[in-house]
C-alpha cells in the first residue's frame, strides 16, 4: 500500500472538482437532484481516504465510481467534469513517482 498524504491531497482535488460540478447541477432551477446522494458520498469515501494518504485505497474506489457511471451522461451532457472526463489526470498524479 501507498500511503502518501501530499499526493492524496492531489487526488481528492481531482474528486472534488467532478463533485463541485455534480452539486452545482443540483441547486439549479431544474437541475439534477439525483446527483447529490452520490456526488457527496464520492466525497465523503475520498475524504475519509485522502485523510489517511491512502493512494492505493483511492485508486481503487475511483475506479469503482468509473465503472458505476452513476453521474456521467449528467454530467457530460451539462458540459460539466466527470470521473470518466477526469480519468487521465487522476491517473497521472497517481502514477508519479515519489
Amino acid at each position: 500500500m501507498i500511503y502518501d498524504k501530499a499526493k492524496a491531497g492531489r487526488l481528492l482535488r481531482v474528486v472534488l472538482e467532478v463533485t463541485e460540478g455534480a452539486l452545482d447541477l443540483t441547486t439549479r432551477p431544474g437541475g439534477e437532484p439525483s446527483l447529490r446522494s452520490p456526488a457527496l458520498e464520492a466525497e465523503k469515501t475520498m475524504r475519509g481516504l485522502a485523510a489517511k494518504g491512502d493512494v492505493d485505497g483511492m485508486y481503487h474506489e475511483y475506479l469503482r465510481l468509473v465503472q458505476g457511471g452513476v453521474m456521467l451522461r449528467t454530467l457530460e451532457r451539462h458540459h460539466h467534469k466527470s470521473f470518466e472526463s477526469e480519468l487521465y489526470h487522476f491517473v497521472k498524479i497517481y502514477l508519479e513517482p515519489e
